[in-house]
């Protein structure tokens, strides 16, 4: 409503201004209204200029928002998640109780698996795992740096190994042994604060160069491994909020990265074989040996204050987002759209993020039918061009979001409509509409407290983990702006979707990254303009293909960064965002490789492998 109030103001003022005018022009008129200068005696008549201003500035903010109706039906078509909010997110710890002595394998917590929380103001959100989460009878006992490589005489290491990170692991279960952990991978979640997190995920991606077992406590080291950690979160079986299919997922990465960085603080630890893992006790002792750190570097200060806390296990991201259905609408002739609503008793608690299914249910003399209905602003409209189409074939549903209802009746903001292919409200007879919702709770997980006794979430018929904790205060709810200014993010987006890799430069680079920056945060702002500059050169790479492997061009992009912009927030991390977005401005036969480069000295950080698409070329 505030948004409104300026264009109120303006449109009363103008007909105030002019109502002097017109009692002089027309006095008999003016006289019945009782006008008298600017004002008019009649409160009747007072109430009726100050409705019409009302009206005259709802007509002025639309024109005013470049006519919303027509770009929300576009981003709908081409870019639908632009136009939905961004849920709250946090990182949930299972933690194993006294079961753990009893297991004999992992415990798999399946993907989306539903969380629900203490009652806040009555309503219990929910929330939903975005990646499977394997638990296994351990506990990490010690994390510890040390700047010289201390290994037993005769161990074999790497030349170029300097320094190494310890982890000590100890079994919790008398009836598992260590070798059914070989040539597995161990997800660990990176705990701390943002600049130690930042340092620790960039070292073990980037300068591990090998890893040493030791089952014993003074036993022989064997190895080393030299399988890469590898950094998680990336790929669609992980994505915090599933990506429509018209959507490219490489825009989803970076709406998650933006809004929710926690989420990349996973890596997954290879561990070794089971030839290394022979003989091993009820602990185990992973050496990780380290490149490239000089000892009087910032990052080494940092590494040597690392503890266990600081690598959690059982740990994923959640989202406060849940599949439900909403209240039956009543369809009727007194309204071409009705208020979508999760649930009526406690609405302002609930949000919807998009239409998953919706059946109209008719009854008739014959009996019920049940009708699905498809959303209008999408490409399923092939079945008009059949002959033999159906009457049922042309019915849609069409979405509003109105900001102003959101402010005053929240979980009332969203209206459903019914039209036909004509885009004509359809006739209404005795139907009901039953909606199959995806829904957050607004912001109220926001107002949860974490660290209960007893654990933050629950699961729904119960679990192995005795509790489970929040790590990370919820997130709130993100939006992208809508109003005033979305036609024009909107013709950015499609510019830059429809321009090839060498013709935006910097900027066009830049502003494509500013869309997805929904917090709009400080530390967000820092890393986008911590690009200096984009230069893309011809290259050529092998591609792995049947029967034989082929070579084909590509375009190596070349980024020049200010290393201090990122300092806290890692630049590796960002380096493999952009990496995979890169990736998506490349045909079948092509391919990107990301370089970054320092703008200071122009020395090269690292080189990111080929990629064509999602897809490693090596």
């Amino acid at each position: 409503m505030e948004a409104l109030l300026p264009h109120f103001e303006r449109e009363l003022a103008f007909l105030r201004g002019h109502a002097k005018e017109f009692a002089q022009r027309y006095p008999k008129i003016a006289a019945r209204l009782m006008m008298a200068g600017d004002v008019s005696e009649d409160p009747h008549v007072e109430r009726l200029i100050e409705s019409f201003a009302l009206l005259a500035a709802r007509v002025h903010k639309r024109l005013d928002d470049d006519f919303p109706l027509f770009t929300e039906a576009l981003l709908e078509v081409l870019y639908p998640h632009y136009l939905r909010p961004f849920p709250s997110c946090s990182i949930a710890q299972f933690v194993l109780g006294e079961g753990a002595a009893q297991m004999t394998g992992p415990h798999r917590i399946e993907r989306h698996t539903m969380l629900v929380s203490r009652a806040v103001r009555g309503v219990a959100c929910r929330f939903r795992t975005s990646c499977a989460v394997e638990l296994w009878p351990l506990r990490l006992t010690e994390a510890a740096f040390r700047m010289a490589v201390a290994a037993p005489e005769g161990t074999r290491v790497p030349p170029r190994a300097t320094s190494m990170l310890s982890l000590c692991l100890e079994l919790l279960s008398p009836q598992m042994e260590f070798d059914a952990l070989a040539n597995r991978s161990l997800r660990l979640y990176l705990d701390g604060e943002s600049s130690q997190v930042g340092v620790l995920r960039e070292v073990l991606c980037a300068q591990v160069v090998g890893m040493l077992v030791q089952t014993a406590p003074s036993g022989p080291w064997q190895g080393p491994c030299d399988r890469p950690v590898a950094l998680a979160g990336f790929g669609d079986e992980e994505a915090l909020v599933e990506q429509d299919t018209r959507s490219q997922p490489a825009y989803g990465l970076l709406a998650e990265y933006f809004a929710f960085p926690e989420k990349f603080n996973f890596i997954d630890l290879p561990l070794p074989d089971a030839g290394s893992l022979a003989g091993a006790g009820r602990s185990l002792s992973l050496h990780l040996l380290l490149a490239g750190l000089r000892a009087d570097s910032d990052e080494v200060r940092l590494l040597e204050t690392i503890t266990a806390q600081n690598f959690q296990l059982g740990c994923a991201p959640v989202v406060n987002l849940f599949e439900q259905n909403a209240d039956p609408i009543r369809v009727t002739h007194a309204s071409t759209s009705y208020p979508l609503v999760v649930d009526s008793r406690r609405a302002h608690a609930y949000e919807v993020s998009s239409v998953r299914k919706l059946y109209r249910v008719r009854q008739t003399p014959q009996g019920e039918t049940v009708e699905e209905f498809r959303p209008f602003f999408s490409l399923r409209h092939d079945d008009l061009a059949r002959d033999d189409a159906t009457e049922a074939g042309g019915r849609y549903w069409y979405l509003q979001r109105d900001p102003l209802v959101a402010e005053h009746s929240p979980g009332y903001e969203t209206a459903l409509s019914i039209v036909d292919v004509d885009f004509d409200p359809a006739a209404p007879q005795t139907d009901t509409l039953s909606v199959q919702v995806m829904a957050t709770n607004r912001d109220l997980p926001t107002l949860l407290s974490i660290g209960n006794r007893g654990g933050d979430l629950f699961i729904e018929g119960g679990t192995l983990a005795h509790e489970i904790r929040m790590l990370r205060k919820p997130t709130p709810t993100c939006r992208f702006p809508r109003g005033r200014g979305l036609l024009w993010r909107l013709v950015s987006h499609l510019s830059l979707n429809h321009l090839s890799l060498t013709a935006g430069g910097v900027e066009a680079l830049k502003e494509m990254l500013r869309l997805y920056d929904l917090r709009q945060s400080a530390v967000n702002q820092r890393q986008i303009d911590g690009i200096v500059a984009v230069e893309y050169r011809p290259a050529t790479a092998w591609l792995p293909g049947q029967p034989f492997a082929t070579v084909v061009r590509g375009t190596e992009v070349r980024l020049s960064v200010d290393e201090a912009y990122y300092v806290g927030s890692g630049l590796r991390l960002f380096a493999e965002v952009l990496d995979r977005f890169f990736g998506l401005y490349v045909h079948a036969n092509s391919f990107t490789q990301l370089t970054l480069v320092s703008a200071r000295n122009q020395e090269e950080l690292f080189r990111c492998p080929p990629r064509n698409g999602d897809r490693r070329l090596v």
